[in-house]
């Protein structure tokens, strides 16, 4: 008996949904790291950098999102699923999860003093 033909998700899809979980990945990762070094006394100069691997992620991760929020859209439109609703929901909570934790960290290095020589 054979299986009736199910249309695949396309090719970019499936990589902006793995690009924007990497990011997230390593946004949270290096607030982990952040998070630890300043209890573990690390040097100023190593929290200022892991703050800005933060920032560039969380800016990564909101416009991939957005990417993915624009995609999923169009698949709904063009194919008529409405499945792929719950993952545009899915990018535009990871894209304000992106930007809060761009701006966070934006805050703390304007507070900190910017660059530490």
């Amino acid at each position: 008996m054979k299986m009736p033909y199910q249309k695949k998700k396309p090719l970019i899809a499936v990589l902006v949904k793995r690009t924007v979980f990497f990011f997230f990945v390593m946004c949270i990762l290096s607030i982990f790291l952040y998070g630890i070094g300043t209890d573990q006394d690390f040097t100023d100069i190593s929290l200022l950098l892991l703050l800005r691997i933060a920032v560039i992620m969380g800016l990564f991760l909101g416009v991939g999102s957005i990417y993915g929020l624009a995609l999923n859209l169009w698949l709904v439109f063009r194919r008529h699923k409405f499945r792929y609703l719950l993952g545009a929901g899915g990018y535009m909570l990871l894209g304000i999860f992106g930007a809060a934790v761009a701006v966070l960290g934006l805050f703390i290095i304007t507070v900190a003093g910017g660059n530490v020589s």
